[in-house]
């Protein structure tokens, strides 16, 4: 229950951001598909301007998690990326961690669908050197708003694990 939450905590859904794009020719493989490098670098971007709204500070990039390309994505589609930060973990004051989602969605507006192409996780901490500039300074937690919310970063933390 949300409004039981602590002040050093935050809703997930309040911590998403999103951006889209309509894909181009000179960003396609040798196969006439969206090249996957790509669509990483775009992802990372977002999970990084995630990681830095959220923290307020400049993250520091660790870790990707395993890749899959669950459905291609073409020439022309409109692409749109979700990102949120699903958890954070704190044990470690000197590093804390910062996990982010990032969904890219292939959506077509004219059906009124949308599809999931692929899922990153991406894991960022913060610099002690940067957070001594700041006095008192503190990661919050986040807390889910919905029992699916819950479901994802409890499946999250165990694909971690």
């Amino acid at each position: 229950m949300p409004a039981l939450a602590d002040r050093d905590s935050i809703l997930l859904k309040d911590t998403c951001l999103e951006n889209s794009l309509i894909c181009q020719p000179q960003q396609r493989n040798i196969h006439g598909r969206i090249f996957g490098g790509f669509l990483m670098h775009r992802a990372f971007e977002l999970a990084f301007s995630t990681a830095y709204t959220f923290a307020g500070l400049v993250p520091c990039f660790l870790e990707v998690d395993h890749v899959d390309f669950l459905r291609p994505v073409d020439v022309g589609d409109f692409l749109r990326f979700k990102s949120c930060v699903l958890y954070t973990e704190l044990e470690n004051p000197d590093q804390p961690l910062i996990n982010v989602e990032v969904a890219a969605h292939v959506t077509r507006p004219e059906i009124r669908s949308s599809e999931v192409s692929n899922t990153f996780y991406f894991t960022f901490t913060l610099r002690p050197e940067a957070k001594a500039t700041r006095n008192g300074f503190k990661i919050r937690k986040v807390v889910p708003a919905t029992e699916e919310e819950a479901r994802r970063i409890l499946d999250r933390m165990d694909a971690d694990a």
